[in-house]
Formats: structure tokens, sequence, C-alpha cells
């Protein structure tokens, strides 16, 4: 199998991970927290720390299928680093929900849904999506 063939291969040792439900289910990878990236939402990364050290960043866009919700509309305002801005996004380790409506309020949702699946494992509408 190649790297091409694969969702996600660890920089450092080679580790490889076929699917999303691979790498989100392996207990060997911890979740990190929500990269933003100031002024280009569709550069967010999820960012891991796997267990031979090394961390392991996903583009948020690879992981929002996740989420049962449509795509946000275009004319949602950024406010990442603006006065409305409740600096969630600044701080990798910062998991709260925010309460604003902004371009990144969806990876916010997402990064939620990411560590209950870290706790709890994947809910039932995911495990379809995942054998299908």
């Amino acid at each position: 199998m190649t790297d091409d063939d694969c969702f996600k291969v660890c920089g450092s040792c080679r580790c490889a991970w076929p699917q999303w439900g691979d790498f989100l289910l392996d207990d060997r990878v911890r979740l990190l927290g929500l990269q933003g990236e100031p002024g280009s939402p569709h550069a967010n990364l999820f960012v891991f720390e796997h267990a031979c050290g090394s961390s392991v960043s996903v583009l948020a866009s690879r992981l929002r299928h996740l989420l049962d919700e449509p795509e946000l509309d275009p004319s949602v305002p950024w406010y990442f680093g603006a006065e409305e801005c409740r600096q969630h996004c600044a701080s990798i380790e910062d998991h709260a929900r925010c309460d604003r409506l902004c371009a990144n309020v969806r990876d916010r949702r997402l990064l939620e849904l990411l560590l209950e699946i870290k706790a709890r494992g994947l809910p039932a509408r995911l495990l379809d999506q995942l054998s299908g």
C-alpha cells in the first residue's frame, strides 16, 4: 500500500491508516486540537500526536464529511483575530465551544465531534458511513 492509498501516514514511523476511521479510532493517536489559519479557514488543520512522538496533521476539509450539516454559506464572516472573536481558534489547546457564527464555526463543531469520537467511539450514523 502506498502513501497515496492511505488516509494518513505518520511522517516519522511510517505507520499507515487506510481509512479515516482507522486513524480516528486508533488509541495510539491523540487529538491535540484545531489549528486555525488566520484569513484562510480552508487551511485549518486538526493536529494529532502519534504514539511514536510525532505530530500528524489532517486538513479539516478531509474530515468535514463527518458532520451532518451543509457547507457554510460563503458570506459567513471571518472573525478570527477580530474584536468579535472569542480567540478559541488562536490556541490549539482550546477545545471550548464558540458561540460566534464565523467561518470557523464548522471546524469548531467538528473538533467537538472528534473529541467525542476519541472518548466514546463512532456514533451509529458514522459506523454506517465507515462500512459503506
